[in-house]
């Protein structure tokens, strides 16, 4: 089983390493991982350490479905298109897209891409009033990526492509019957799921503490088909307990609809991180939550913005999971 923790070329996370790869591989050596799951943009970071990069992440497309099913007669402004679906036009530009960015993830030899299955409006993740079901969003999903994957030889992507789950329509492992459908219906072999272990919790605003927060990993996943279950091959392990915050919230932030497009944004990413919280779990149980799923992988998904932090963070949930230090970890307690 292969420990990694999640990065990307962002400042907050790569300025605490100096810009500098080869600070970013001592740490990993360190602390014994086994490398990261890089967050890649549409130009991938080139003359990375040789095995530093274990795993992709695709980037995420917050508000897609309305550009797939209407191309340019949807109603989403070109800005939203760049920021919120990658400058998608139509659908046959959303799978030249997602071709380019498999082959990105496979240039970097990558064992695995993730991809978000999800879709939601900056204001839907406000009111919780979603105008497309999750049904709808799986199977579009499921055509982008049959699409997608038929323009490669033999039809198989370049690179295993993991699907992951989140809090709003589309994958969510809170409906047996949607996850099964990924295996009913992709045409293509090269795929698994990965299961966000924070982002499942939120789909419970009633989950307030971290024994609460493992029974409802633990019982969504032994709902799961055996074929669903086999297919988790990977798990991003992080805690989010933002139960009181979700329930504080109601509505729309005042103005929120007259901001400029920037500022509507940066209140959504803002919000979205007080319910995302990715803190390391505590509490042993958390070892419940990988017997259950055995996955190959475990993703230590933490977000800080220090490098002591992230050390005290990592080791923190390292030792919960383990009983004991990571090898040259430092910090034992929060």
């Amino acid at each position: 089983m292969q420990h990694l923790i999640n990065f990307s070329t962002h400042a907050f996370h790569f300025d605490q390493f100096e810009r500098d790869w080869e600070h970013v591989r001592a740490f990993t050596n360190r602390l014994g991982l086994d490398g990261i799951e890089l967050l890649i943009g549409d130009d991938p970071p080139s003359a990375l350490p040789p095995g530093l990069v274990q795993g992709v992440h695709l980037p995420y497309w917050i508000r897609w479905l309305e550009i797939w099913q209407a191309g340019p007669d949807a109603a989403i402004s070109p800005e939203e298109r760049q920021f919120l679906a990658g400058g998608a036009r139509d659908a046959a530009h959303m799978v030249a897209l997602q071709q380019r960015l498999w082959r990105q993830a496979a240039r970097l030899h990558s064992h695995y891409a993730v991809f978000h299955v999800s879709h939601v409006s900056l204001e839907e993740s406000f009111t919780r009033c979603y105008a497309s079901s999750a049904e709808l969003v799986v199977r579009a999903t499921i055509d982008l990526l049959n699409a997608t994957a038929a323009t490669f030889p033999d039809g198989e992507p370049p690179v295993r492509l993991w699907l992951e789950n989140l809090w709003w329509p589309g994958l969510t492992f809170t409906s047996p019957a949607l996850a099964e459908e990924f295996v009913q219906r992709l045409r293509f072999k090269n795929w698994g799921f990965v299961l966000d272990t924070g982002h499942l919790i939120n789909t419970c605003p009633g989950v307030d503490d971290e024994d609460a927060a493992v029974d409802l990993v633990l019982e969504q996943v032994a709902r799961l088909s055996p074929r669903v279950r086999e297919r988790i091959e990977g798990l991003h392990l992080s805690l989010s307990l933002s139960g009181a915050y979700q329930r504080s919230v109601h509505g729309l932030p005042p103005g929120f609809t007259r901001l400029p497009f920037a500022e509507r944004y940066t209140l959504a990413r803002d919000h979205v991180a007080q319910i995302d919280q990715h803190r390391p779990f505590t509490t042993p149980r958390c070892r419940e939550i990988v017997s259950a799923v055995r996955p190959s992988v475990i993703t230590h998904e933490l977000l800080v913005h220090r490098r002591d932090e992230l050390e005290r963070n990592f080791s923190v949930q390292y030792c919960a999971l383990t009983g004991a230090l990571p090898v040259g970890g430092s910090y034992a307690t929060m």
